[in-house]
């Protein structure tokens, strides 16, 4: 039974009560070894870029990171803008976390901004946002599991 309120919970409950307090935004002209150098202090797997008037026009993630400037050295001086993923998908704050979590799947992504009407960054989806959300509304479904006598080991393992 608990599964269909979690799903209920999801599909009803609005993005911005979400923790998405945890981000990173860099502008589209900073050096992508500054950008990553912040995303490492902030211990973010991404940083949302910004354009003028602080619109968010991308997005560079750790592949990105690791896909186009680990084998291209002459990039990590390059503006961040080269290299992000330009007009990443967005999300409001007051549309559901289902779709939030439904967007991350079909496409992917492990990280979804979100976005006003204004198209000012508010938070960043992450799926662990998702997993706290759950954790705090559903503890007993998530921490209280019962052990499933089926499940052994087959075959000995170890010495």
């Amino acid at each position: 039974m608990p599964s269909s309120s979690v799903e209920s919970q999801l599909l009803t409950e609005p993005v911005h009560q979400l923790d998405l307090a945890d981000y990173c935004i860099v502008t589209s002209d900073t050096p992508v070894r500054q950008a990553v150098e912040r995303m490492r202090e902030m211990r973010q797997n991404c940083a949302i870029i910004i354009g003028k008037g602080t619109q968010v026009v991308g997005i560079l993630t750790d592949r990105d990171v690791l896909k186009r400037v680990v084998t291209a050295p002459d990039t990590w001086d390059k503006p961040v803008e080269e290299i992000m993923t330009p007009d990443p998908q967005t999300i409001s704050p007051d549309a559901p976390a289902g779709e939030a979590l439904y967007m991350m799947d079909e496409g992917r992504y492990r990280n979804v901004p979100v976005v006003n009407a204004r198209g000012l960054i508010r938070g960043n989806v992450t799926h662990y946002s998702i997993l706290k959300f759950l954790t705090d509304h559903f503890p007993e479904a998530v921490y209280n599991l019962p052990p499933d006598p089926t499940n052994f080991a087959q075959d000995r393992d170890g010495g």
